[in-house]
């Protein structure tokens, strides 16, 4: 995913969508339709849009969506092959070519979880709720996250001790290569990590309310 900026890239990706055909968008990626030129996609929990042919991407209700996160819905449909789950986890380092970008997965991704979940891992389980996620019985605490029709994430947390500081991991099922690139889950696990932390934000302001 070369980005020499965002808006450059995404009219490229704007444009390659209009290429494709949108009965065959919708039947590989496991999207909805909104309407004759619309495609219905949910990401974490939230409703989106995307114009065909036009590539414009939008809320369910109408507002403008940042372009990074509008890039990564386009590319989401574009590179989706269809492929069926494989209900085999798979580390980020796993992925082809995920060691090169180590660096900003683990501190933008796990470091962030770490500092937030670490020494209240119950406090995650919460925070999924609202991102259509469940439980999972791995760690600690783990949560399977939908974060796109197709893409699974599972986040997992041990609790320190004496000996061992928290630790986290992110997994991602097998067949996730048929959906995106390392580059763009390197972005989604990003934008999974902050949409959890700010729920569980919005879950202690709202506990420390009157």
């Amino acid at each position: 995913m070369e980005m020499p900026t965002y808006r450059v890239a995404l009219e490229r990706w704007a444009a390659e969508l209009s290429r494709r055909d949108l009965d065959a968008l919708v039947r590989l990626s496991g999207a909805g339709r909104a309407g004759p030129d619309r495609i219905a996609l949910r990401f974490l929990g939230q409703d989106f849009e995307i114009g065909h042919p036009d590539g414009q991407v939008w809320t369910a209700a109408g507002e403008p969506v940042e372009e990074t996160l509008a890039i990564l819905l386009l590319l989401y449909l574009i590179e989706a092959d269809g492929r069926p789950l494989q209900d085999h986890w798979i580390a980020f380092e796993q992925l082809p070519g995920g060691a090169g970008y180590s660096s900003a997965f683990r501190g933008p991704v796990l470091g962030q979880l770490l500092r937030t979940f670490g020494e209240r891992p119950e406090a995650l389980l919460e925070a999924a709720e609202g991102l259509d996620g469940s439980s999972l019985d791995m760690g600690d605490a783990a949560v399977v996250l939908p974060a796109l029709p197709r893409v699974p994430i599972a986040i997992v947390l041990w609790r320190g001790d004496e000996e061992f500081a928290p630790s986290a991991s992110v997994a991602f099922d097998a067949s996730i290569e048929g959906y995106l690139d390392t580059e763009a889950v390197t972005a989604l696990a990003g934008f999974t990590s902050r949409r959890l932390i700010e729920a569980a934000r919005d879950g202690t302001e709202a506990e420390a309310s009157p």
